[in-house]
């Protein structure tokens, strides 16, 4: 009988029960406000009913904002499959560094269009790295892989927006990174359509997992075991499709 009653005071305190009971004390409060300031006295169940009210019309609110948001994604994602062809392949790069193990690591990830993953690749390298320098590293390792595999329409993700808006520029490089990005610029030549892409880091958690992993490595390895998990995890969340 114990636990029956928990479970049942469980299931009277969910979401609905809480956001009704806090409707219904700021219907208290507005009533309270009006019998001190403008002398106006509400009767309980008035206060009750219009809780009741108000609370059902902000669910039915929430409701048709969700099915619109769903519809809109559904939308969204049917277009970019329509635009996005068999061989279109998205890139998405990532760095790390370990001032610690004076270690850098760079993550790799590509996926088809529609989210499948084709090929990963882990990079360390032992000296103490600049974020920038190993961005556009990455970015460079990731073309030269699409180069080495035969893909020709490439798309290459990026959470380092310094890096994108200087590849954009197409010349106006920080001394630091400006042989890399003019490798960058070269290897374009080698794909039928090539663009580059800044991304959030929550975008873009798979290859920033796969950078903080290759730090912990002594030689590069391409497609650990586990990385599958975390695609899947992330598919779950993140829309796989390409920008």
């Amino acid at each position: 009988m114990v636990g029956g009653s928990h479970k049942a005071t469980l299931k009277e305190c969910g979401p609905d029960r809480v956001n009704l009971t806090i409707n219904l004390f700021w219907q208290i409060w507005k009533a309270r406000n009006r019998r001190v300031f403008d002398n106006e006295i509400q009767n309980s169940p008035n206060i009750v009913s219009k809780a009741q009210v108000e609370w059902l019309e902000y669910e039915h609110a929430r409701e048709e904002e969700k099915e619109q948001t769903a519809t809109a994604n559904i939308k969204e994602h049917q277009m970019r499959g329509q635009t996005a062809g068999d061989d279109d392949v998205c890139l998405f790069t990532d760095a790390a560094i370990s001032s610690r193990m004076i270690r850098t690591g760079q993550g790799i990830v590509a996926r088809k269009w529609n989210g499948m993953i084709m090929k990963a690749k882990a990079i360390v390298n032992q000296y103490k790295g600049e974020p920038s320098k190993e961005e556009a590293l990455a970015i460079r390792n990731a073309m030269l892989m699409a180069k080495q595999v035969g893909w020709t329409k490439i798309t290459i993700h990026s959470d380092s927006k310094s890096v994108i808006d200087q590849i954009h520029s197409g010349h106006e490089y920080d001394s630091t990174i400006a042989t890399i990005l003019e490798d960058v610029q070269d290897l374009t030549s080698h794909f039928v359509s090539s663009r580059f892409v800044c991304i959030s880091r929550s975008e873009n958690e798979i290859s920033h997992a796969l950078a903080q992993f290759a730090i912990q490595l002594v030689n590069d390895i391409e497609f650990p075991v586990w990385l599958m998990d975390l695609v899947r995890k992330q598919m779950r969340v993140v829309a796989p499709f390409c920008n």
